[in-house]
C-alpha cells in the first residue's frame, strides 16, 4: 500500500527542527520495516517564506513509503508520537501531521502549489482529503505530501549531539573547490553557509545535485555528528515560480511584477526604495549586495521583480529577492528630416540646427528607443540567497536519476 506522510511546524525560535523529526521518523521506519519500503528519499519541502506564522525556513518533511496495509495505522501512531514528543511548544509552534493512503488527491497537489506562493488556510488542509492531526502545521504537512519534486536537488543534513562545533571556512572552501557545481552555496567570503546560527540540532547542511557528491563532501568535512540524512528537496529549483500567483498584490504572498522602473532612492539605513509605473513600490535591503546597487541605476528600465509582499505603513511593498532587466528606454532626439544628420542647439536664438546640412528647426521631436543591450539577470549575494531560488548555473534535472536504493542515505 502506497503511503505518504508529512510533518510540519515542530520547531520554534528557541530550538527544535522539523528535519530532525523527519530524520527520527525515517530511522524508526528503517528499524521496523527495512529500507525496501522507501519509495524515494525523505522529502524536505520549502514553502512560501513570507507567511507570518513561520518559525525559520518554513520547511516541511515527508516520507513516501510502500507498506503492508495492516501496518498503516502503526505508521500513523508513530508519526504522531514523534511529532508530539519532539516538538518545541513555544510561541507560534503548532505541529501537524498529514497522511495520504493510496493515490494522493489532486486537491493536495493544488494545495502544494498554492503553499509555495500564498497563505493557505487551515480549513483548506483539513478539507484536502488527507488524514490530519494537530494544529497549523497540518498545512505544511499536507503540502509536503502533495509536493511535485520532478525537479529537485538534495541536501545532506548532519546533526550534533548537543553542541555545534564550528567548521573552519578554509575547510569548507576546499570542499566546495572539489565538489562545485555538484554542491553549492557552501561558503561566502569568510562566512560558512552550511552551518545554521540558531539553537537547533543541525550541525551542517550541504546542498547538491547528487547524493554521491554530498557523501563525498561529508567525508571531506570530517566533522563528528550524532546522525545524518539525505533529503530530496525543492530547494534551488524555482518551484515557487510555477506556483499559483495572485493576479493582484496580496499581503504575505509571493509575487512577480513587471513594469517600468520610474523612481529609486536610498533610505537613511541605505536600503533601496523604488517604484514601478504600475504604482507598485518595492524594497531591496542593502545587504542584498549588487541586486540593490544595480536596480538603483536602472531608472527607465523594463524590469521583472520577484519577491514577497508585506504590509508597511498602510501599504504593500514588494521585498525583492531577484530581478530581470529586459531592456531600457533611452530618450533620443530626432534627426534631420532632409539629410538624416544629427541636430544641435542653435544657441541663444533658440531652436535647432542640422550639423550636416544646416537646416534650422524651431522645435524638434524626441523618441524613445528600447535598448536590449542592458538585458541581465540580477541576483543577491550568495549569503542572502533564499532556499527556492535556482542559481543560473544549476542543472537540477540530473537529480531525478537517483533512488534511495542506489546509495547510502542515512546514518
Amino acid at each position: 500500500m502506497r503511503v505518504a506522510i508529512g510533518i510540519d511546524d515542530t520547531d520554534s525560535p528557541l530550538g527544535g527542527c522539523t528535519t530532525y523529526v523527519g530524520y527520527q521518523l525515517a530511522r524508526e521506519v528503517l528499524k521496523r520495516w527495512g529500507p525496501r519500503v522507501f519509495v524515494d528519499f525523505p522529502r524536505l519541502v520549502r514553502l512560501n517564506p513570507n507567511v507570518p506564522f513561520k518559525t525559520r525556513g518554513n520547511a516541511a518533511v515527508a516520507l513516501e513509503l510502500d507498506l503492508p496495509e495492516s501496518d498503516v495505522e502503526e505508521l500513523w501512531r508513530l508519526a504522531v508520537e514523534l511529532a508530539a514528543g519532539l516538538s518545541r511548544r513555544e510561541g507560534k509552534t503548532e505541529p501537524g501531521v498529514a497522511m495520504a493512503v493510496g493515490e494522493v488527491p489532486q486537491r493536495v497537489r493544488t494545495l502544494y502549489r498554492m503553499a509555495l506562493t500564498q497563505v493557505v488556510s487551515l480549513e483548506a488542509a483539513e478539507r484536502s482529503g488527507l488524514r490530519t492531526w494537530g494544529g497549523r502545521g497540518k498545512i505544511g504537512a499536507a503540502a509536503a505530501v502533495g509536493a511535485d519534486l520532478r525537479y529537485s536537488t538534495f541536501e545532506l543534513i548532519a546533526y550534533h549531539g548537543g553542541e555545534r562545533s564550528a567548521i573552519p571556512p578554509q575547510l569548507v572552501r576546499a570542499m566546495e573547490a572539489l565538489t562545485f557545481p555538484f554542491t553549492f552555496h557552501n561558503v561566502h567570503g569568510g562566512r560558512v553557509l552550511i552551518q545554521p546560527r540558531g539553537p537547533d540540532p543541525v550541525q551542517y547542511g550541504v546542498r547538491g545535485l547528487t547524493p554521491h557528491h554530498l557523501l563525498y563532501a561529508k567525508a571531506l568535512l570530517k566533522v563528528e555528528t550524532s546522525g545524518w540524512v539525505i533529503y530530496r528537496t525543492n530547494q534551488a529549483t524555482d518551484a515557487h515560480l510555477g506556483g499559483v500567483f495572485y493576479s493582484e498584490p496580496f499581503p504575505y504572498s509571493h509575487y512577480r511584477a513587471r513594469g517600468l522602473l520610474v523612481e529609486t532612492r536610498r533610505t537613511a539605513a541605505r536600503h533601496l526604495l523604488g517604484k514601478l509605473d504600475t504604482g507598485l513600490q518595492f524594497v531591496v535591503y542593502r545587504h542584498m549586495g549588487r541586486l540593490a546597487s544595480d536596480l538603483e541605476r536602472c531608472v527607465m528600465c523594463d524590469v521583472e521583480l520577484v519577491g514577497g509582499l508585506k504590509p508597511r505603513g498602510g501599504r504593500l511593498y514588494l521585498y525583492v529577492e531577484r530581478a530581470v532587466v529586459w531592456g531600457r528606454y533611452v530618450k533620443q532626439r530626432a534627426r534631420c528630416t532632409h539629410c538624416g544628420g544629427s541636430l544641435e542647439s542653435a544657441g541663444r536664438s533658440g531652436g535647432w540646427r542640422c550639423r550636416k546640412c544646416g537646416t534650422a528647426y524651431r522645435s524638434v521631436a524626441t523618441r524613445w528607443l528600447y535598448d536590449v543591450s542592458v538585458r541581465r539577470y540580477l541576483t543577491p549575494r550568495v549569503s542572502q540567497w533564499r532556499h527556492l531560488l535556482k542559481p543560473p548555473e544549476l542543472d537540477v534535472e540530473i537529480a531525478n536519476f537517483f533512488k534511495p536504493q542506489d546509495v547510502e542515505w542515512i546514518g
